[in-house]
């Protein structure tokens, strides 16, 4: 009887996801054919044929970590965790030449996650000993490969991340500017939008640039935007190893329709310097430039997306929010009628401020934050 839950035919895989963001990638998960077994707060659990898993992989927007189930079962102790975690074929994933770290986060049975921790690091040290397998580097930071353990009541699993580096971190962002906005957020404010690739996007307080180069990259790579992320992860060419990646990218279009604004110098180098190391930075018009003085010179039909500041991130008095907002309101009104409007706000009284109706929303975290990303439609036109 096998002792882990990985079937060859059939094994479980975890999409993992900001809180508030599983809708959006349920979506995107069965829009990949892919059939979702369960759901949780902080993510998706979906099996599938290996080819429209690798396509999900590579193009998700919104998870954070792929990960593959390759236990889940129950344990009273850390010594019975420990046993059954040795069964584990690691001589199938790690090696000498890769370096591994562990991201445990236990409660009950398991209830230090420190010493669970230390007890799978030597699970699969043990393991690899007793197969006569040189034994691998152990890093708490950056590694090649990541393991991930959690635990709850009686019941534990143990996954093994499908990259090394978290999806949502695609490694563009040396500098990340003032309160950033992460890269599945920025997607999923995207999403909110109903941008679709070609069309014109503004941010006109842009910040370090993300949400603009999220959309460049799918623009650029075909939606492939984790496409470097995988082609160099270890775990996935172990698991897919006959996949070959496509180099195809998108030639600079003959016409700039991302543009970005933001009233901070600073921001603005940040912003060029992420959008070079996307290798966008010929898909991205970014200016410094004040969101109250900003004239429609896009066309009749477009979408503003962005993150305004609020009280939690920079401290301005909230009088002074509350007048940037109403003023920047007006602005939307009266320049760009027809278009439609997409923002991220922690504060929500700030939301009034702009006059306008609500289209839809979707509540998240931000920061740490309970926020929302809120749709507009503006009404009428130049």
């Amino acid at each position: 009887m096998r002792r882990f839950g990985i079937k060859p035919t059939h094994p479980t895989y975890h999409a993992i996801c900001g809180e508030g963001l599983s809708p959006l990638l349920e979506q995107e998960i069965q829009s990949f054919h892919l059939k979702i077994d369960s759901t949780n707060r902080g993510g998706v659990f979906f099996s599938g044929k290996k080819e429209d898993v690798i396509q999900f992989a590579i193009h998700t927007k919104f998870a954070s970590r792929v990960n593959l189930q390759l236990i889940h079962d129950n344990a009273e102790t850390y010594e019975e965790f420990y046993t059954k975690a040795t069964e584990l074929p690691w001589e199938k994933y790690i090696g000498p030449n890769v370096s591994f770290r562990i991201d445990a986060e236990t409660k009950d049975k398991l209830k230090n996650s420190e010493f669970t921790m230390h007890r799978m690091k030597d699970a699969i040290l043990d393991r690899l000993r007793a197969k006569k397998v040189p034994l691998p580097e152990i890093e708490k930071r950056m590694a090649d490969i990541t393991i991930v353990v959690r635990s709850h009541t009686d019941r534990f699993s143990i996954e093994l991340s499908l990259s090394g580096d978290p999806v949502g971190r695609r490694g563009y962002r040396l500098h990340a500017g003032s309160a950033p906005v992460r890269e599945p957020i920025a997607q999923a404010m995207l999403e909110m939008s109903d941008w679709k690739e070609g069309e014109t996007l503004v941010d006109p307080m842009c910040g370090s640039g993300t949400v603009l180069i999220e959309a460049a990259l799918r623009e650029r790579l075909y939606g492939e935007i984790n496409r470097f992320l995988f082609a160099e992860s270890p775990v996935f060419q172990i698991l897919f190893p006959t996949y070959v990646f496509s180099e195809r990218k998108k030639e600079k279009p003959s016409k700039p329709h991302l543009f970005g604004y933001d009233i901070d110098v600073e921001a603005i180098r940040i912003a060029k310097e992420n959008a070079y190391e996307a290798g966008v930075e010929d898909f991205v018009h970014f200016e410094v430039g004040n969101c109250l003085t900003l004239k429609n010179s896009f066309g009749p039909k477009g979408h503003l997306v962005t993150n305004p500041p609020y009280g939690d991130r920079i401290g301005k008095p909230m009088e002074d929010l509350r007048e940037m907002y109403f003023q920047f309101g007006r602005v939307l009104k009266n320049e760009f009628g027809g278009w439609k409007f997409t923002v991220l706000c922690a504060d929500f009284s700030l939301l009034g401020k702009f006059g306008l109706k609500e289209n839809k929303h979707i509540s998240l975290k931000h920061a740490n934050l309970k926020a929302k990303i809120v749709d507009y439609e503006l009404r009428g036109g130049k």
